[in-house]
């Protein structure tokens, strides 16, 4: 018994000695979303995503092993008299698509619907507990899939009525990520 005590001590020394510790971590990425308000019969608003523009992901990113937390964070306000809901649909490139029927025809549904009472001047800010519940899993699969590729994809927000006035503020994709060296 006294050899195996002295055994697992000398095995750590050795693979610390050839350089073999296994470092592992998180780092959180605030990807900050444009400030918009949009008064549009359209129900689609667009941001092209490039996380390599970030230094932590370039850093970290040939060491990525998973998301440990995702949220899409921000304050929304209806400036309209209907509710409104919102989606946030992904593609896993940068596109230009033109509508709702083309979004949901070529995208991947992350996130929603956040809903915001009627307005004008209602507002709701997400916060982190909220946005995690709004996740669905083939969309957190989907980002992951972007995030330890290329890092370059377009989110598009979808509102739920025909016409929306909405101002957004503080919006960021916040990415806790795992790494291990």
């Amino acid at each position: 018994m006294k050899a195996l005590k002295f055994a697992i001590p000398a095995l750590v020394l050795a693979l610390a000695a050839a350089g073999c510790i296994l470092v592992s971590g998180q780092f959180l990425i605030d990807f900050e979303l444009d400030d918009f308000a949009a008064v549009t019969s359209s129900t689609v608003t667009k941001q092209d995503v490039d996380l390599n523009t970030e230094s932590d992901y370039v850093d970290h990113k040939s060491e990525l092993k998973s998301i440990a937390e995702i949220a899409v964070l921000g304050k929304l306000t209806n400036n309209a008299a209907s509710p409104i809901g919102v989606e946030v649909w992904m593609t896993p490139t940068l596109t230009t698509l033109a509508d709702e029927t083309a979004i949901k025809a070529t995208a991947i549904k992350l996130w929603g619907p956040f809903n915001v009472a009627a307005g004008p001047g209602t507002s709701k800010t997400v916060d982190w507990n909220e946005s995690a519940t709004l996740f669905n899993s083939t969309g957190k699969t989907a980002l992951l899939n972007e995030i330890m590729g290329d890092g370059q994809f377009t989110v598009y927000a979808i509102g739920d009525a025909g016409t929306y006035n909405i101002s957004v503020a503080n919006g960021i994709l916040a990415l806790t990520l795992e790494f291990a060296k």
